[in-house]
């Protein structure tokens, strides 16, 4: 069991980070002056949200939303991490 617990935290928090980068990258795609590997995360990101239907949020609202949820995956992780 707790084997199981440590692989679910492992794929807890590599999700956390790919929607950590994903968040990162949208809010460098609303301004001008980002890097480009961060604007091209952005669009990443938008065109994942355009296959699941969500480009009618703007784009800030959907920074916020990913934020958030990175918040809740990760800390998800880290109250399912067994403890001794």
């Amino acid at each position: 069991m707790r084997f199981l617990a440590w692989l679910l935290v492992l794929v807890l928090v590599a999700l956390g980070g790919v929607l950590g980068a994903l968040t990162l990258g949208v809010f460098a795609s609303l301004v001008s002056d980002a890097p480009l590997w961060l604007r091209s995360l952005g669009s990443l990101e938008a065109t994942i949200s355009g296959s699941l239907g969500a480009l009618s949020i703007t784009g800030f609202r959907r920074a916020l939303i990913l934020a958030v949820l990175t918040s809740a995956v990760l800390g998800l992780a880290a109250y399912i991490k067994p403890r001794a």
